[in-house]
């Protein structure tokens, strides 16, 4: 019994020393941030794409009459 304990813990050590190691742990907290980051740009790009639209044809119907009323 005492040396399938020392067997299974042979075995289960690296991965225990890997898992309270710290070391990488940065690497994983910044590609978090930038899923985090990169799904709030296109949240917001989905959610002012309406707005933003309505703004650059009224943009180029100013545009277009002032460039009627020069010619």
């Amino acid at each position: 019994m005492a040396s399938l304990y020392v067997a299974l813990q042979t075995l289960t050590r690296p991965v225990r020393d890997r898992l309270r190691s710290e070391h990488g742990i940065e690497a994983i907290e910044y590609a978090l941030i930038a899923a985090l980051l990169a799904a709030i740009v296109v949240a917001v790009i989905a959610l002012l794409n309406p707005a933003m639209t309505n703004i650059f044809t009224a943009i180029a119907a100013q545009l277009q009459s002032a460039a009627t009323s020069i010619n």
